[in-house]
């Protein structure tokens, strides 16, 4: 009975540890770009379970490592998984300048994933040492919920759940653990069953107490609005609290929850020498979830050679198209290409390989073995299409299924009234284009307004597009393409969301070319439709921009010109910069240290900063021993430069470092018995020595100091044999 119980005990306190560090993972999908989590989660897991069984350390090690390379080949390599070690180690040699500069972010994200393994094995281990084995968990349970309540006022994470678990199981795991350490100092102490029972019971009251008990209004003024206010300029002091609760602007990969506002970054991500304004394509996603995007699940990629034709369908032959040549010159370190829709060649001086996720259509660079290889710059070949009004209105019915299937894809839960308002807008409209057209031209008759800083994240309950169209009706370019690939979806239109860039800001021109320059803010998500016999053709709902494209009319019925998509480069200059001026609101670069620090520190990175610290903190503290000694001795010695007479300092230094060591110097025992004992340990007599001459040093006359010169060496040599 005593050991079930005891196994069972043993079993608790590893689940509980575990526990608590899943609570630091969990936030992660909502306050960085990292996706993926549960694998995470799994490996956490996987660590304490190797804990609590002990298996040999080859073993263990051999086990998380298998873990670790399968998670990486299912995530990035997609190939045999003993060619994953090679991998990792060619990456880290290629980022080896990066990893010791500021530039974490410019890492590719098999290597971030791997160093972040890397951590989460760290943190593993010493939440195992402190928790498990010292049975402390008092410091780590206090940043836990710094940790969570931090996030939870300064970014759009919600900790309501949390902080009730942290409650109800973090004050059990605090009792149990002392009641353990209890047990360990007196085996015989009794009473366990009354004991459970009184924990269990006050837990559980305090936990109903604070669910059901009235909630006052907040009492104290909201941090977030104090902290923007000490921050801001003078100027800046009305500015929405909310605007502090932001992310960074820029293209980023986890669109799994959209929302929320975001702050302006004009860090140049590339520039362009092009004859024509376009978009610049990164990736497509095709599975709305209520929430945001995710992509069709496929390990299905295209290899591209260097400088030849890519046989890639785009649109039907019949479409008429320029072909044009661009180059590219990257500022930011990126393994994947920019590129135009109509992509027809890519030609750089490496000798690189292109891959394209055929779900994505996201092209990667990679060298010949498959590993990333990142280009500085490269030059495109791509075709430049002009959309005729009288193809596009006569487009049969798509009647492809498995491409219907695929781009009409909605959730089951989606609103009756967000298909209802679809059906509203194309009442009337006969052709898919006219729906279309319609559906895109809503947003720019009933109110809907471009805003970057008071925007809506959907709570648990709320869909994403169902909040934008009918109850706030103000957000960015995320907003308004989704609602229009929903609604069209909801109409049998196959659609997709598309992510990239606009064309930036004209610089000059040079040599017939225009030279652009595209930065974090001209980070952009627009909307391709599927027309049969003509191929993907995008649309821009969103407020304030404009289709870079060219429709023509071929006929007097059809739409006048010129039309909207046929402004000159100057009209369809991207209008973030006028946006920002009509827009006060929206906070500037330079609008305090606080708006300063979150632009340059992602919240993933102050996250993994502080994990960082504190495991080298606690690292430290466990091996002090090993190094603290040495630094008494250095600092005796540099004090001794200065002439001070330090002896008496000195010894009862030394005094510290003999009870850390161990040797514990009893209540009642004078100086004398002590040196005897630490003597009688070490097998020598320098302790009372140094003992005779600090009584000596106490009692006589100050005329008569000790030379510290005659003793340093009997002292140095005590603090050496401190260190174990």
């Amino acid at each position: 009975m005593k050991t079930m119980r005891y196994i069972a005990i043993k079993m608790l306190i590893y689940g509980l540890a575990c526990w608590l560090l899943i609570e630091w993972l969990m936030p992660l999908e909502t306050i960085s770009d990292t996706e993926g989590v549960e694998v995470f989660i799994g490996f956490v897991v996987l660590c304490f379970l190797l804990y609590f069984f002990r298996p040999p350390f080859w073993l263990s090690v051999f086990v998380k490592s298998i873990y670790i390379l399968w998670a990486l080949n299912q995530w990035f390599y997609h190939a045999s998984l003993f060619t994953a070690p090679t991998r990792i180690w060619q990456e880290t040699s290629d980022h080896a300048a990066i990893l010791f500069t500021t530039r974490l972010m410019e890492l590719s994200n098999s290597l971030r994933s791997f160093l972040f393994f890397g951590l989460l094995w760290l943190v593993a281990y010493v939440s195992y040492r402190w928790m498990v084995v010292r049975k402390r968990l008092f410091f780590f349970y206090v940043l836990t919920v710094i940790y969570v309540t931090v996030l939870d006022t300064f970014t759009l994470f919600r900790g309501n759940g949390a902080i009730v678990r942290l409650v109800a199981f973090g004050f059990f795991f605090l009792s149990l653990l002392h009641i353990e350490r209890l047990r360990e100092q007196s085996p015989a102490i009794g009473g366990i069953r009354r004991w459970w029972g009184a924990c269990l019971s006050f837990v559980g009251l305090a936990v109903l107490v604070g669910y059901f008990s009235p909630k006052l209004p907040p009492q104290w003024p909201d941090p977030v609005s104090f902290v923007k206010s000490y921050a801001a300029a003078p100027e800046e002091k009305q500015i929405d609290p909310a605007a502090l609760k932001v992310k960074k602007v820029g293209y980023g990969q986890n669109d799994s929850r959209l929302g929320g506002p975001f702050i302006a970054d004009d860090t140049v991500v590339f520039t362009a020498e092009d004859e024509r304004r376009h978009y610049w394509r990164v990736e497509t996603k095709d599975i709305y979830t209520g929430k945001g995007w995710t992509s069709f699940q496929s390990e299905q990629m295209r290899t591209l050679e260097n400088d030849m034709d890519i046989d890639y369908s785009w649109w039907s032959p019949a479409l008429k198209k320029k072909q044009i040549t661009a180059s590219i010159h990257m500022k930011k370190t990126y393994f994947h290409l920019v590129y135009p829709l109509g992509l027809k060649k890519v030609k750089a001086q490496e000798d690189v390989v292109y891959r394209m996720e055929t779900a994505t259509e996201k092209i990667y660079t990679t060298d010949r073995s498959v590993y990333t290889l990142p280009l500085t710059s490269y030059d495109l070949v791509y075709e430049y299409p002009t959309f005729s009004i009288d193809a596009l209105k006569a487009a049969p019915p798509v009647g492809d299924k498995e491409l219907l299937e695929r781009y009409t894809q909605l959730p089951e839960n989606l609103p009756k009234r967000v298909r209802d308002l679809a059906k509203q807008i194309t009442n009337g409209k006969q052709t898919q284009y006219e729906q279309v057209k319609a559906v895109e031209q809503y947003f720019h008759a009933n109110g809907y307004t471009y805003e970057t800083t008071d925007v809506a994240v959907p709570g648990k309950k709320d869909d994403y597009v169902d909040q934008f169209l009918f109850e706030t009706k103000r957000g960015y370019c995320d907003n308004f393409s989704t609602s229009m690939v929903v609604m069209l979806r909801s109409l049998g239109i196959p659609a997709r969301w598309v992510k990239g860039y606009t064309s930036g800001r004209l610089m000059e021109e040079k040599d017939g070319k225009n030279i652009y320059e595209i930065t974090n803010n001209d980070a952009h998500s627009w909307v391709e439709v599927y027309f049969s016999g003509i191929g993907w053709v995008p649309f821009e709902p969103t407020q304030g921009f404009v289709n870079p494209y060219v429709f023509t009319a071929s006929s007097p019925d059809s739409e006048t010109a010129p039309l909207p998509e046929q402004r000159t480069p100057e009209q369809s200059r991207v209008p973030l910069e006028r946006v920002r001026e009509q827009s006060p609101s929206l906070p500037s670069q330079d609008s305090g240290i606080l708006d300063r620090f979150l632009a340059a520190w992602s919240w993933k990175r102050i996250a993994i900063a502080l994990a960082a610290f504190f495991a080298f903190v606690w690292t430290a503290y466990k091996t002090r021993r090993k190094w603290w000694p040495y630094v008494t001795i250095l600092r005796f010695q540099y004090k001794r430069k200065r002439g001070d007479n330090l002896f008496a300092a000195a010894y009862l230094s030394l005094l510290r470092h003999l009870d850390d060591y161990g040797l514990k110097r009893k209540p009642h025992q004078t100086l004398r018995q002590y040196a005897a004992y630490v003597d009688d340990w070490f097998k020598t007599k320098e302790m009372t020595r140094l003992t005779m001459l600090y009584e000596k040093s106490i009692y006589l006359p100050k005329n008569n100091p000790i030379d510290w010169d005659e003793v340093r060496e009997l002292w140095e040599n005590l603090i050496k044999k401190t260190v174990s």
